[in-house]
């Protein structure tokens, strides 16, 4: 029996073959992380080569204070996903389209909220991390701009949620396709034609945000009539409201936890210089292509958890993790062995300071061979998501990426000062988690097996 597929691409995974049914739902939501990563890269080589002096090192400190209010509503919209994904698995259609609205309203008025905010907080913020004082003014300043697309990402991420739990994930990728070539050229022309420098990309990133963000809008309103978005109806009935900040709140935190931990680790991270830092960011450019694929599918397995567990298929469930495992892990070895040995030549992309590409390279060398482990958690974290349990992945990143990393490099650092003593963190905290995971989700399991699955709710 084949995938059941409703009208404008939205489709229920409660049947059909589980390998190729969680393949087709998630190898968009790969393309798409991978297309980000590529523009990525590209944005980072113009930046790198263009941006001015230092501008590499100030967009990776002005990212990282971003990616703690992005993520927190990437976090937010995956747990939310997983309640359109059950209402939608079980037919709910008047259920779904509150929630539809409810989360377009939160998305408009706390994006407004944090974008006032992010501006008047701007340099605070950036001396929270340590931001090195060579690269701060071109922080701020980037980090200002940036902060005006705000409202766009949340539009986009809540709107890509939306769509993910319905089935739906290569709408997505073609809109963000577009933006991302968008993206491109403004870059090219911004801060190579006309000479803008670090604040050129700002800008050229924040007017593709827009458009992709009405791309999303167009798309929600084009819905099924039964749960479309009708910007009437957005301050109409939010009795689903609970259940949304339930849901979704846990996830959202768990993604600011690991935020917050990348902001104290990259505060240990400065001490270590300037090259250290754009070190780092470099890294980071080269693992999104390990990082995104595993995050992606763990957030495509959701929605594939939340509609089989909103139809009552339990045994579809076990199958896609046990699938699931397998085909994350396997990727995950063969793309960081590529990506290790390829270290060096890609490195050079983005710039040709050595000192910069010896840190790059080492933080690869000792975090890359343990990058399965992080492949693992994502799909256990997707699965409990998709169960509708948010608020445990949420204490175990508490517990692993924030408190256990950060007391790790605080007294490491003591006895032995070297900066593998803040990559090989990563690795560690990774272990810690995916014995809790394993363990609780377990739990759940048996749990079902007996009737009492909300116990743990």
């Amino acid at each position: 029996m084949g995938i059941f597929k409703c009208k404008n691409a939205e489709v229920h995974m409660e049947q059909g073959p589980i390998g190729r049914t969680l393949l087709m739902f998630a190898a968009p939501i790969l393309l798409s992380q991978i297309l980000q990563q590529m523009y990525s890269i590209a944005d980072c080589m113009i930046v790198g080569h263009f941006g001015g002096g230092n501008g590499l090192a100030a967009a990776g400190e002005a990212a990282l204070i971003l990616s703690v209010i992005i993520n927190f509503f990437v976090g937010f919209s995956t747990g939310v996903s997983a309640v359109t994904a059950a209402a939608f698995g079980g037919f709910q259609y008047q259920k779904l389209s509150r929630i539809l609205h409810a989360v377009v309203l939160m998305s408009l008025i706390s994006g407004a909220v944090m974008t006032v905010a992010g501006i008047g907080c701007s340099g605070i913020f950036l001396q929270w991390i340590h931001c090195p004082e060579e690269v701060f003014s071109p922080a701020q300043y980037y980090l200002r701009i940036c902060m005006m697309g705000i409202i766009p990402q949340f539009i986009y991420n809540m709107g890509n949620a939306i769509l993910r739990s319905l089935g739906n994930t290569r709408e997505p990728l073609y809109f963000l396709t577009f933006s991302s070539g968008l993206n491109l050229v403004l870059d090219v022309l911004f801060v190579i034609g006309l000479g803008m420098g670090l604040p050129g990309a700002g800008v050229a990133t924040v007017i593709s945000q827009w458009v992709l963000a009405m791309l999303m809008i167009w798309k929600m309103i084009r819905l099924d009539v039964r749960y479309n978005l009708q910007i009437t109806r957005l301050f109409g009935d939010l009795k689903e409201l609970p259940e949304i900040i339930n849901t979704g709140l846990p996830s959202g935190m768990q993604a600011v936890f690991m935020s917050i931990s990348s902001l104290l680790i990259q505060d240990s991270i400065n001490s270590f210089g300037a090259d250290a830092a754009a070190g780092m960011v470099v890294f980071a450019r080269v693992e999104g292509f390990l990082y995104y694929p595993a995050f992606s599918y763990g957030m495509a397995l959701t929605g594939f958890i939340g509609q089989n567990y909103g139809a009552g298929k339990m045994d579809r469930v076990q199958e896609g993790m046990k699938k699931s495992i397998l085909t994350l892990s396997a990727f995950t070895v063969a793309a960081g062995g590529i990506l290790m040995l390829a270290a060096p030549v890609i490195l050079k992309l983005f710039t040709s300071d050595p000192e910069i590409l010896r840190n790059g390279q080492q933080a690869i060398l000792c975090i890359f061979p343990f990058y399965f482990l992080y492949a693992i958690n994502q799909v256990y974290i997707g699965g409990l998501k998709g169960l509708g349990h948010t608020g445990f992945p949420m204490l175990c990143s508490l517990l692993c990426y924030c408190i256990f990393r950060v007391v790790w490099c605080r007294i490491l650092l003591l006895l032995f000062w070297d900066i593998r003593v803040i990559y090989f963190s990563y690795d560690v905290s990774w272990i810690i988690m995916i014995a809790l995971l394993v363990s609780q989700y377990q739990k759940n399991v048996i749990l079902y097996g007996f009737g009492l699955h909300s116990v743990l709710r």
